[in-house]
């Protein structure tokens, strides 16, 4: 599609870290600036899932580069 992979697996790389934060529940006002969006969420240990996340993002960047 005409996108360098360095750019395409930094904006995955991205992508993996908006996920897990908000699958981890690690964002915070001073992280997200204007743009942070506290969504609500059941409460719980989301570890596994976010390991399992974090795997699906490393795929792709792998499979990019």
């Amino acid at each position: 599609l005409g996108v360098p992979t360095q750019s395409a697996a930094r904006a995955v790389a991205i992508m993996k870290a908006s996920s897990t934060a908000h699958i981890g529940e690690t964002n915070t006002p001073a992280l997200g600036g204007s743009k942070f969006r506290k969504m609500e969420t059941a409460q719980g240990d989301c570890s596994a899932l976010v390991a399992e996340a974090a795997s699906y993002f490393d795929r792709v960047i792998s499979a990019v580069s």
